[in-house]
């Protein structure tokens, strides 16, 4: 008995899984609205790991890469160690990162600290999921990364990893 509800079981989710890709693979709306190169970038405040908030508009003036991610994405987990890197690298120039968590706090601080993250970092389900759609990425896909201007327009979009090569090209064709 125990084997068959094991099986229907099984069978449930694989069917689940198998209908889901296709309403994805057959749905007209993209996945991500990469159409936002030169678009002012909205502005947000979201909660930071440190107590207080993560507004856009406190960073006018500098370069910014806004970054979607979460400790449980692999991609993201690979990213995060050259997006360190390149922080410190540009610590003394108009460049910084912002990172929104698509996660709990705990779940973001306890990475963060884990990694040694040292830029700004947002959390948050809902509201973090609202910003990635305000940027395109409706789906809340991961990782998702915008290069915002200092007089914050949107000068690119990257979905998936980043590289630090990439990053870096992104960085000193657009750094002040």
């Amino acid at each position: 008995m125990k084997k068959t509800n094991i099986a229907i079981i099984i069978i449930l989710v694989l069917g689940l899984a198998a209908a889901y890709a296709y309403r994805r693979h057959t749905q007209s709306n993209p996945v991500f609205d990469l159409n936002q190169t030169g678009k002012s970038a909205p502005n947000f405040s979201l909660p930071n790991i440190q107590g207080g908030t993560l507004d856009l508009a406190d960073y006018k003036g500098k370069l910014v890469l806004l970054n979607f991610w979460a400790s449980w994405c692999p991609p993201c987990r690979a990213e995060i160690p050259g997006f360190i890197k390149t922080q410190n690298a540009y610590k003394n120039k108009s460049f910084t990162f912002l990172g929104v968590a698509i996660e709990s706090k705990p779940d973001a601080e306890r990475y963060a600290k884990e990694i040694g993250i040292n830029y700004p970092i947002s959390y948050g389900m809902e509201n973090s999921l609202e910003v990635a759609a305000q940027y395109g990425n409706p789906d809340g896909a991961l990782p998702y990364s915008v290069l915002i201007s200092p007089d914050q327009k949107i000068l690119s979009v990257h979905s998936g990893f980043l590289s630090e090569d990439k990053l870096k090209e992104m960085i000193e064709k657009n750094l002040p």
